[in-house]
C-alpha cells in the first residue's frame, strides 16, 4: 500500500478484488483465432455440402445415395470436431501465454467455476443437438448451437469481462433469426451456414479484436 497516495491504494484494492472475482487471463486473440477457425470450417462445410448437392441426383439414380449421405455426415462431423479442437487449442494457448505474462496460475477455483458455468449449458446443448440428429432434423442444429452457445457465454459472463454479455446476446439473437428465416419446406442449408459463420466466425473475430485492443494492446 502507498501511504502517501490514497488513490493508488484504492486502485490497488480494486485491482485485487477484481482479480479475485474475475478471470482476467482470457485473451482476445483466442476469440480472433476461434473466429478464423470457424470461418475455415464454414468454407469446408460449404464445399462438402455443394459437392453432395451437385451429385445428389447421380447418387440417387445409381443407388449410392445412402452411402453418399453417410459420407456427408462423416465429413461434417470431422469438420465440426476439427473446428472445436483447433479453436479450444488456440484458446488455451493464448490464455496460457497471457496468464504466464501476468504471473497468474490457470488452475484456480475461479477457473473451475468459470468452466463449470460454461460447460453445463454446452453439455445439455450438445445432448439436444444429438437428439436432433437422431431424429433427422439436421437443419435445426445450426440455430440450436448458436442459442446454447449464447446461453453458455451468458452463464459464464459473471466470471469474465462484462463485455462478453454482448457477444452472448448477439449469439442468441442470431440463433433466433436463423430459426425464424429457416425455410422448413426446403431446409435451405446455405442460409443456416451464413448465420452460423457470422455467429461463430465474424462475431468472435470482432469481439476478440475489441477485447485485445481494450485490455491487452496497451499493456504489451
Amino acid at each position: 500500500m502507498n501511504k502517501n497516495n490514497p488513490i493508488d491504494d484504492l486502485q490497488e484494492i480494486r485491482k485485487m478484488m477484481e482479480s479475485s472475482s474475475k478471470f482476467l487471463s482470457l485473451s482476445g486473440l483466442s476469440g480472433v483465432f476461434a473466429g478464423l477457425t470457424a470461418l475455415a470450417g464454414a468454407a469446408l462445410t460449404y464445399k462438402v455440402m455443394s459437392h453432395f448437392e451437385t451429385n445428389y441426383i447421380i447418387n440417387y439414380m445409381s443407388g449410392t445415395h445412402k452411402r453418399a449421405e453417410g459420407e456427408l455426415l462423416m465429413n461434417l462431423s470431422l469438420i465440426m470436431v476439427g473446428v472445436l479442437v483447433t479453436a479450444i487449442s488456440f484458446g488455451l494457448l493464448f490464455t496460457w501465454l497471457k496468464s504466464k505474462k501476468q504471473g497468474l496460475s490457470l488452475m484456480t477455483p475461479l477457473s473451475f467455476r468459470l468452466m463449470r458455468s460454461l460447460m453445463v449449458p454446452l453439455f445439455f446443448g450438445g445432448c439436444f443437438v444429438l437428439i436432433e440428429a437422431h431424429h433427422g432434423v439436421y437443419f435445426l442444429i445450426g440455430p440450436s448451437t448458436l442459442m446454447f452457445y449464447g446461453l453458455a457465454l451468458l452463464n459464464a459472463s459473471k466470471y469474465v469481462h462484462v463485455d462478453i454479455k454482448f457477444l452472448a446476446v448477439s449469439e442468441m439473437i442470431l440463433g433466433l433469426l436463423s430459426f425464424y428465416f429457416l425455410d422448413f419446406d426446403n431446409a435451405d442449408w446455405k442460409s443456416i451456414l451464413i448465420f452460423w459463420a457470422i455467429g461463430f466466425g465474424v462475431l468472435h473475430i470482432l469481439y476478440g479484436t475489441i477485447m485485445y485492443f481494450r485490455y491487452e494492446y496497451k499493456k504489451n
